[in-house]
């Protein structure tokens, strides 16, 4: 059974990938993960100031890639390759099909990135001997092994249930992925503490963590302490021997559990509209409902808040300095408007009422960006004016208002245009497609271009030390901003109106039964 398991996900990913799209993206995510992986396995290679500081170095940066791939899987839906709900009348097992499951996952392909950084333990311990480099391999097979069940528990763990319950998933995976995030970002500031043991609570966090204990045992190989050695790899089989445990009660549950929820019928009184009765109007009306209940969409909404709020402010707090904090409203932005490069694959066959409507196409490309404006803009130039406000760095005014009214109108009209390019519906799971985050990354990078005018209008007068050229960067920003927006709103019009048919024939054969 684990033989055809493994080849019906190899199919299934060749499938999904059969696209020359998706295999660029699978391709330039490889290359991602290989140099990542890469980077990881040098730091076991580095000699560290004391035998602790590279034990805790390294434990950071397992925490990092752990925490990071299960984030992933919840962020995605559970949308593992293989349903478990295939196997609910098959006369299986539950114990056999949970054991063929967890075989099956350790083929995940972000596994052997993993493998290839966590040799960083090997060679760490190798420094001192092959005691050492033995026990930290021995390690690393038990953190993967802790990594792959993790994943799949928490893919059976996230089969949509009841509104509340996708609201609160929703709210704890994005809170994790923005930590993971500002965790990444301040990474070189963690493990230059962890070197010099400034933040002491710091290095006893990432050791008290399940995904340091392989590394502890290193330290403890090397210092010749047998406790402090079979300690954390004991603590890690018996982790794993209790989740290996819980695995067959959470499949049975999810596999006899009720995956749609009734839906309640509410009462609504009349209420006085807001918006204007026009179709642009409407559109503004279910874009502004759909950001806030697709959970895709909410989830990155949040992320922005977190990430761009989080990392100008833990600046504050480990440095010291309030560099950052007028610039939290762009990266703010930035992110937002990477959330939504993939509304019309991510909305499916809705667009047939566009399709169906004559003349609805500009309404539709209007009405979206107007919705993101009035979720993302208000917000980003309130933080932005707060901070450096609180900051109290009054150079930073033009830089930071120039660039944000820039990105704020460039996000605007990438938001549509990008979304029309390359439409990636959505798969089974109503999870994100694999070649998804390309477009994501696409997106942040473009998004953040758009303020290059405003931003080299600001280098050309801090290099004359001309105040006037620096505050004129603002109105260049308001411009720029204008014209992004409504040119390439323009743009996104017309790709709709002449690919309209088109997509929606994409959309039409992936979402049909086979």
């Amino acid at each position: 059974m684990v033989r055809i398991l493994i080849q019906m996900r190899a199919a299934m990913l060749a499938h999904r990938r059969s696209s020359a799209f998706g295999t660029a993206s699978l391709i330039f995510f490889a290359i991602i993960g290989l140099l990542s992986a890469l980077s990881t396995l040098l730091l076991g290679f580095t000699h560290y100031p004391t035998a602790s500081a590279g034990t805790d170095v390294l434990a950071v940066v397992m925490a990092v890639w752990v925490i990071g791939r299960v984030a992933y899987a919840a962020f995605t839906g559970g949308g593992g390759t293989l349903r478990v709900e295939m196997f609910r009348l098959l006369p299986i097992p539950r114990r056999a099909l949970g054991r063929a499951l967890l075989v099956v996952g350790l083929f995940d392909p972000a596994l052997l990135f993993m493998a290839l950084a966590f040799a960083c333990l090997v060679a760490l311990g190798a420094q001192s001997g092959i005691g050492p480099a033995l026990v930290g391999a021995i390690g690393v097979l038990l953190t993967l092994a802790l990594t792959s069940i993790l994943v799949s528990m928490v893919e059976a763990a996230m089969p949509a249930g009841s509104r509340r319950r996708q609201d609160a998933g929703t709210m704890l995976v994005a809170i994790v992925i923005s930590l993971i995030a500002i965790a990444g970002t301040l990474l070189p500031t963690l493990t230059t503490a962890l070197r010099t043991g400034s933040i002491p609570v710091l290095s006893d966090i990432v050791r008290i963590l399940p995904t340091g204990w392989a590394a502890v045992a290193v330290d403890g190989a090397r210092s010749g302490d047998v406790l402090l050695t079979v300690c954390p790899l004991a603590g890690q089989a018996v982790l794993l021997a209790v989740l290996l445990r819980v695995w067959p009660a959470l499949l049975s549950r999810r596999l006899d559990g009720t995956l749609n929820s009734a839906q309640r019928r509410r009462a609504h009184g009349a209420r006085t509209p807001i918006l204007p009765q026009t179709p642009t109007g409407a559109v503004v009306a279910k874009e502004l409902r759909m950001w806030v209940r697709d959970p895709l969409r909410l989830t990155f909404l949040i992320i922005a808040a977190i990430v761009g709020l989080g990392v100008c402010v833990i600046a504050e707090l480990t440095h010291g300095t309030s560099l950052l904090l007028p610039f939290a409203g762009i990266l703010t932005v930035v992110i937002a408007g990477a959330g939504g490069c993939n509304l019309y694959g991510s909305d499916g066959l809705s667009l047939r009422l566009t399709v169906m409507t004559p003349g609805a196409e500009r309404a539709d490309v209007r009405g979206r960006q107007l919705a993101w404006l009035l979720i993302v803009g208000p917000y980003a130039l309130c933080l932005t004016v707060v901070l450096t406000l609180i900051s109290g760095q009054t150079w930073a005014w033009p830089w930071a208002l120039g660039p944000l009214a820039a990105v704020i109108g460039g996000a605007a009209g990438l938001v549509p245009l990008v979304s029309l390019i390359a439409v990636l519906p959505l798969d089974e799971n109503g999870g994100p497609a694999p070649a998804w985050p390309a477009k994501v990354w696409a997106t942040l990078i473009l998004t953040a271009l758009s303020a290059a005018p405003a931003i080299a209008l600001l280098v050309v007068g801090a290099l004359e030390q001309s105040l006037v050229l620096q505050w004129l960067a603002v109105p260049v920003g308001i411009l720029t901003g204008i014209a992004l927006a409504v040119g390439l709103g323009r743009a996104a019009q017309k790709r709709l109106e002449s690919r309209q048919f088109e997509i929606l024939a994409q959309l039409a054969a992936t979402t049909s039964p086979a």
